[in-house]
């Protein structure tokens, strides 16, 4: 088995894997700690992203109730982007630039989909057209930029001699969360305008 990860280039990580799993909880606070810190300090972005918004929230409660969808599906999308780079990355043989098209490719796909379904529904079910449009362009766009940091931050971690298991995940979900808060109230203050 040794031989095949060799072969596949994935000896570089099998034992760091291994440690990191099998590893006292005080090692794996060590190396884990440092990034969800981090994560923090970027949940005060998001924070400070969501309060610059204020007034539209108030005009536009409804604005509100679509945060939390729209932060998730960036994330899900983003983390699937990552598991795929995390196992691939060292498998692969095709250049950074063919595997970005793809995956950005694939977060507008996904992003459409999830988009197409959520428009009518939030059409129906708030009788306004115009934040439906915008609730699903933000998930259009969240998703393209999703799956982009969820394929670059793996492989900016691996070659910069760090194991993108420990940083991409928790660095990668800060980096969605506000561009798809950015996104999101981008869209609103264009289709709903300023409150």
């Amino acid at each position: 088995l040794e031989d095949l990860h060799r072969m596949a280039g994935m000896v570089r990580y099998a034992g760091e894997a291994a440690g990191a799993l099998e590893s006292p909880p005080v090692s794996r606070v060590r190396h884990r700690l440092p990034w969800l810190l981090l994560g923090l300090v970027g949940s005060a972005l998001a924070t400070l992203v969501m309060s610059r918004f204020e007034a539209a929230l108030s005009a536009h409660i409804a604005i509100a109730f679509f945060v939390p969808a729209i932060v998730y599906i960036a994330d899900a999308i983003g983390t699937q982007s990552e598991a795929i780079a995390v196992r691939g990355l060292s498998l692969s043989q095709a250049g950074l630039a063919r595997l970005l098209r793809g995956e950005i490719a694939t977060g507008t796909l996904l992003g459409a989909i999830i988009a197409g379904v959520a428009l009518p529904a939030i059409w129906l079910a708030f009788g306004d057209p115009r934040l439906a449009v915008a609730v699903s362009a933000a998930i259009l766009a969240a998703g393209a930029v999703a799956t982009t940091v969820g394929l670059l931050l793996p492989w900016l971690f691996s070659h910069a001699g760090l194991d993108p298991a420990d940083g991409s995940g928790p660095i990668g979900t800060i980096i969605q969360d506000v561009a798809s808060l950015l996104i999101y109230f981008g869209c609103v203050s264009l289709l709903l305008g300023p409150a």
